[in-house]
């Protein structure tokens, strides 16, 4: 015979048990094939549930007697209880508010979660919750759940699902909250700037914080550019915080610009700078640079992206340099992966006048060479053919397609051409 802690007979215990509980612990209800999987699935954790507590309430149970009281517990628990009836103890001490949360309870309060603030920001269904009630709730819950998390800021600024409720308090907590957080972030900037969730708390700060932040990088701009995830957090300050404050992040770029125009990180950071640098001064340096190793970067599986920026997006006197420069060499680019992009917006950038010249370069003859015939046979040069069709003017235009309707039957031997065929060949039944 079993006995508690206290010396009594187990079945003496049991047998306490409140009559009524006899038929909900009977009722077929709860038979295996009147339930669904989802419902099986809840009286399975239940009963687990129950079985942790009736252990932890006494030590000294025997395991088969847990075995028959846990499912009949969690039987009870999972039904629908009457307007009649109020929760027992066992079921408020069993259903946790963060169980709650994760089963989909829509009656859930945020008030609810005082005292489990901590285990709800560090739940992925648990942090939700609570990004969604701060946006409405009032200043006084705001201000309770901030004080319950307060001590474990730096906790939640690197994890997964805590970092976006300190983001949801930088967009909907009160000033003193947000300044509060912003303060716990200085000192610790490199560090939060190359982690994979806390270079998030840094891009929501206000304005007269990303100050602070962006002193705090002074020499490690580059180490943080060349970051998967410090490369975020540099940009977002180049694209918020004055020129004349940051002055030391883009002389450090400036002088890496050609290596960090190369890298998979570093290219969005200089992109971001060619977008948001002004100051002529500054941006004439950064363009020499980049003007001297044009035909690397052009190469460069990042580095193009750089340079064909520039050309869409620079300045007229900027985008004429560069196609200055390609000149004499795009039948050398227009056969390479990286360079034909180059070239490409070259031809749709550039000024007429400017189109007009890198076309006649394509109908060149050269050294016995037809660069045009070489183009279309060719898997990227091809394309950059129909880019100089569209922009070409009406006496170029005659002429490519006179010339590429003799190299079509030779032409429809590479797979890649096919498109680029059917588009020649509409041209020519509808005369250009």
């Amino acid at each position: 015979m079993s006995y508690t802690s206290d010396g009594k007979h187990m079945e003496e215990e049991v047998s306490q048990l409140d009559p009524s509980w006899e038929s909900i612990f009977s009722n077929t209800a709860f038979a295996p094939p009147m339930l669904s999987e989802e419902e099986r699935e809840k009286i399975q954790k239940l009963t687990c549930q129950a079985a942790e507590t009736l252990k932890s309430k006494n030590k000294f149970l025997e395991d088969s007697i847990v075995d028959v009281i846990a499912p009949q517990l969690a039987c009870l628990i999972a039904m629908p209880l009457s307007s009649s009836r109020s929760q027992t103890g066992i079921q408020l001490e069993l259903c946790r508010p963060l169980d709650r949360c994760k089963s989909g309870d829509t009656a859930l309060k945020l008030c609810e979660v005082i005292g489990h603030a901590e285990e709800f920001s560090f739940d992925q269904k648990g942090s939700r919750f609570i990004q969604e009630k701060l946006e409405t709730a009032t200043n006084e819950e705001k201000d309770i759940i901030f004080q319950e998390i307060r001590p474990i800021v730096m906790n939640l600024i690197i994890d997964m699902f805590g970092n976006f409720v300190i983001q949801k308090y930088f967009d909907y907590g009160s000033l003193e909250q947000i300044r509060e957080l912003a303060d716990i972030l200085l000192g610790n900037v490199v560090n939060l700037t190359l982690h994979k969730y806390g270079c998030r708390a840094l891009e929501v700060v206000d304005m007269d914080k990303r100050v602070s932040i962006a002193k705090e990088l002074d020499g490690h701009v580059i180490q943080c550019s060349c970051d998967q995830h410090g490369n975020h957090v540099v940009s977002k300050i180049i694209e918020c915080v004055p020129q004349e404050l940051i002055d030391f992040i883009i002389s450090s770029l400036s002088a890496e610009i050609t290596s960090l125009s190369a890298h998979p990180y570093g290219h969005h950071v200089i992109q971001t700078l060619l977008e948001c640098c002004d100051e002529a001064s500054d941006r004439i340096v950064m363009v020499r640079h980049i003007l001297q190793d044009l035909f690397a970067l052009s190469h460069d599986q990042y580095g193009n992206y750089i340079i064909q920026h520039i050309l869409e997006n620079g300045k007229p006197q900027e985008r004429s340099a560069i196609i200055q420069i390609l000149s004499g060499n795009v039948l050398k680019m227009s056969k390479h992966k990286f360079s034909s992009n180059v070239i490409e917006k070259g031809l749709r950038f550039g000024t007429p006048q400017e189109q007009c010249h890198m076309v006649d370069e394509i109908l060149r003859f050269t050294n016995e060479c037809d660069t045009l015939q070489m183009m279309v046979y060719d898997q990227y040069g091809n394309c950059l053919v129909q880019t100089a069709l569209e922009v070409s003017n009406s006496e170029q235009l005659v002429n490519m397609i006179s010339r590429i309707n003799h190299y079509l039957n030779v032409a429809k031997r590479f797979t890649y051409e096919l498109s680029f065929i059917s588009m020649i060949e509409k041209l020519i039944q509808t005369g250009g």
